[in-house]
């Protein structure tokens, strides 16, 4: 079992046969910064040198034990063969944080980096050129020097935990997932309508009442609790991982107010229920005017902020249904004293004292697009900008400065079905519009994809979801504009579609890959 989730985490690699014509480099996804190969292989056997200078010291046993798990066979502990792989970290090199070099020549493989994340990718990459030769215990690697650096230091997949929940064992298959095709956010959804799905100790109800759907619907509820997630956040980080957790406030909140009614305007206990069985955004929303939801709140961050070092914690703020604000009496106080116009400006408020709760932790705040509608934030925040039908926006949280990870449903959501988004259609999305002045375009810090699970509630269906578009979503967040070709991506993408189905991924296969343009 331990060999076969390994193996996920190396799914990028392409046997020679796959890319007719093609060579072995050409196989990479994402395509890399620069590339140049010569004739030639070197061969990686059991008696190997592995060399890790001191800085990767304590990373040795993993990427040992990955190695193994690629090549097929055991690496031997003092390799006394004629060649070596050499992993090196230099501070000195002008590379970002994520950038590598690979050299490979007849003798050495040489992997250099800044940090220990450009060492892992270069691995990755590294992986991905090996070829399994009828020789016994022996792997071909060609001869290739490789330049590389991300395009975007935000890399993302959003996975809806909450509407359907995902136990541990496979949230940790689509973290090796995403790591072989270097992606590095990984966004959990973990509070919706439909579930609270993480352990919060000092409110014990959410979990004991909000992780549990309604007898009547037979539904399986779960939750993650704080040993879980800091087993996930480790698995995470030793693949460059950063995950990034998401309470969704102040709307999406049923099973919060049937959890603890209180926190609601009106005080009443709502019932918990499968999307599928009830509507997508329920009514129920925490009241914006009552001290006590603020206390509520700060002390579930107070937690999070403990179990995720992540930089950024997520809000939510999306699709927040304002009836009961219009007729609560502890809202239109609160407008009234804070000197707002109306519940729009209200959620803005909201939202901006949740960021400065975040800002005391050191942590960022991140929402939904839906938190600029208020017009109160002041520019420390991060959009994530989902509805892409409001183009105008996303060009005018650029030109103000604030950071922007894009996420439109138009090329982004990967639960909808492919004869609406794709691959070609994800392919072919460009994060940052021709129109932000130069200036302004480092403001675009990322791209994710998001899959929400209010429909696909099996493994083989999230599965077919993701793949083949998550390879698209790979070299859209890695590789420079300059460098992508769909040709290219097409043959090879489809030669990483039939290794996955032979580890047990069940992506589409009939998706436009297979059919000519």
């Amino acid at each position: 079992m331990i060999k076969r989730v390994l193996g996920l985490l190396l799914v990028g690699f392409l046997l020679w046969g796959f890319c007719p014509g093609m060579t072995f480099a050409k196989g990479l996804i994402p395509y890399p910064a620069k590339m140049t190969q010569s004739e030639g292989v070197f061969l990686f056997t059991p008696q190997t040198k592995i060399v890790c200078d001191k800085a990767l010291a304590s990373f040795y046993p993993f990427y040992k034990e990955i190695l193994e798990a690629k090549s097929g066979f055991q690496l031997a502990e003092k390799g006394k063969g004629t060649n070596r792989l050499l992993l090196k970290v230099d501070k000195t090199l002008n590379l970002p944080l994520e950038g590598y070099k690979l050299s490979v020549t007849s003798n050495e493989v040489t992997i250099e980096a800044s940090s220990s994340k450009g060492i892992f990718y270069g691995l990755q990459s590294m992986f991905q050129l090996m070829e399994h030769k009828e020789t016994p215990n022996t792997v071909a690697i060609p001869l290739v020097d490789i330049e590389d650096a991300p395009r975007f230091g935000w890399r993302g997949i959003m996975l809806d935990v909450s509407r359907t929940f995902m136990s541990v064992p496979l949230v940790k298959r689509y973290i090796d997932l995403m790591a072989a095709y270097k992606l590095n956010v990984l966004h959990l959804h973990l509070t919706d309508d439909q579930g609270w799905r993480v352990e919060i100790k000092k409110y014990p109800r959410l979990t004991s009442i909000g992780s549990k759907f309604a007898p009547e619907f037979n539904e399986m509820g779960g939750y993650y609790t704080q040993e879980d997630i800091k087993d996930l956040v480790k698995y995470a980080s030793l693949r460059n991982i950063t995950i990034v957790p998401e309470i969704d406030l102040p709307g999406h909140t049923c099973a919060v107010i049937a959890s603890y009614p209180d926190l609601s305007c009106r005080s009443v206990r709502p019932q918990i229920h499968p999307h599928v069985k009830g509507p997508s955004v329920h009514q129920e929303i925490l009241c914006a005017g009552k001290p006590e939801v603020y206390e509520f709140i700060y002390g579930v961050l107070d937690e999070l902020v403990e179990l995720f070092p992540s930089e950024y914690i997520h809000i939510g703020g999306d699709e927040a249904p304002k009836n009961e604000w219009k007729k609560c009496p502890y809202c239109q106080q609160a407008i009234k004293a804070n000197g707002l116009n109306n519940e729009e400006e209200l959620q803005s408020h909201f939202v901006k004292e949740l960021g400065l709760y975040l800002a005391s932790k050191n942590r960022k705040l991140v929402g939904w697009d839906e938190i600029m509608d208020g017009g109160k934030l002041k520019g420390d925040e991060v959009i994530m900008y989902w509805r892409g039908w409001i183009k105008n926006q996303i060009l005018d949280y650029a030109k103000r400065d604030f950071k922007v990870v894009t996420s439109p449903t138009s090329h982004c959501y990967f639960d909808y079905s492919y004869s609406t988004i794709d691959t070609k259609r994800v392919y072919s999305f460009e994060p940052i519009p021709a129109e932000i002045p130069a200036d302004k375009r480092d403001n675009y810090i990322g791209v994710q994809a998001n899959f929400w699970s209010h429909l696909d509630r099996s493994e083989s269906r999230i599965d077919r979801q993701l793949f083949p578009r998550l390879f698209a979503l790979a070299e859209i967040a890695w590789t420079s504009p300059e460098n992508k070709d769909w040709e290219r991506f097409k043959s090879c993408a489809k030669a990483q579609n039939e290794y996955l189905r032979t580890e047990g991924v069940n992506g589409y296969f009939d998706d436009c890959l297979y059919y000519p343009d």
